[in-house]
């Protein structure tokens, strides 16, 4: 068993999602380990993995007392991340994904700020994207802000859950994580959040996302885009977005969305919904040329 003593009050809940990454879960946890700052505690979610995560993970708790292991049926990371959010006993939480990692002062600088300013709920960093033999990503980094960013997020999403330490009470007035949402739950979160918190920024990268053959293929950037077109248009109509973002901006980027989605479908030979999403594209933004183009190459094919 592990020297470290668990604490019954942990400052921050550490809360790790995990479906089918038995082979890099282990590094991911051990990024934890070597934390230079050790008042947490950390739920692994086993969301219904189908390979041996299950057993990694109780391999894990059984050698470190900090950790607590649940299992559940496989919905997603969304209702994995909210399953360990309703088990956390920490003020303050800090989410990390299977395959990412943390650097070892990446929750002691998060902690001293958020120390300093007591008025700030969410603090959140860069995040270096990597491959899996260590190489770093060139072009895959965007400008990171602080303060109210819905507008900015609206246009990007440059917040990085892994990167992200937040009180309970953003929990407690934002809700969690939508469950109806397969991907982009993340990008959904911030923006909801955003609507009602400000964030503050340490803007150097503490935490590295490895990009690898899952996160990188054409089947999860199609469906992550179509997903992302409904739930922008969701967030921008129904809930707040309109508050914040204006009309001609918001849709520019709609517009951009949308054909960036049915491109991808009509690559994909699917025309008939390549031809909904270009229209609405072009509905948003008439001056959009290039949805315009692949309309008519869509009809085309449809013909």
């Amino acid at each position: 068993m592990s020297s470290n003593v668990h604490k019954p009050n942990p400052a921050v809940s550490v809360i790790i999602p995990a479906y089918n990454c038995a082979q890099l879960l282990p590094q991911a946890v051990e990024s934890v380990r070597k934390q230079t700052y050790q008042n947490f505690e950390v739920i692994i979610v086993d969301d219904g993995s189908e390979d041996e995560t299950w057993d990694v993970i109780k391999s894990i708790s059984a050698d470190w007392d900090k950790v607590r292991a649940l299992r559940i049926p496989h919905r997603g990371p969304a209702a994995a991340r909210n399953r360990g959010i309703a088990e956390m006993k920490g003020k303050w939480i800090a989410l990390l994904d299977a395959d990412d990692l943390w650097l070892p002062e990446k929750l002691a600088r998060c902690m001293e700020h958020l120390a300093r300013h007591p008025d700030i709920s969410i603090v959140y960093t860069p995040m270096k994207p990597i491959r899996l033999d260590g190489k770093e990503m060139k072009g895959h980094t965007k400008p990171c802000f602080a303060g109210q960013l819905t507008r900015k997020l609206f246009k990007s999403i440059f917040i990085h859950t892994p990167s992200t330490v937040f009180h309970k009470r953003v929990i407690e007035r934002c809700g969690t994580f939508d469950e109806s949402l397969s991907v982009s739950e993340d990008y959904e979160y911030w923006l909801r959040v955003s609507t009602k918190f400000e964030f503050s920024l340490i803007n150097e990268p503490l935490a590295i996302r490895r990009w690898h053959l899952t996160s990188l293929s054409r089947s999860n950037r199609l469906k992550g885009t179509v997903t992302k077109a409904a739930m922008l248009e969701r967030f921008y109509f129904e809930e707040g977005g309109k508050k914040f973002i204006p009309k001609e901006e918001a849709f520019k980027r709609l517009s951009e969305v949308h054909y960036k989605a049915g491109k991808m479908l009509l690559r994909e030979g699917n025309y008939q919904d390549a031809i909904k999403y270009l229209t609405k594209a072009i509905q948003y933004n008439p001056n959009n040329i290039k949805a315009r183009i692949f309309y008519f190459i869509a009809q085309l094919h449809k013909a």
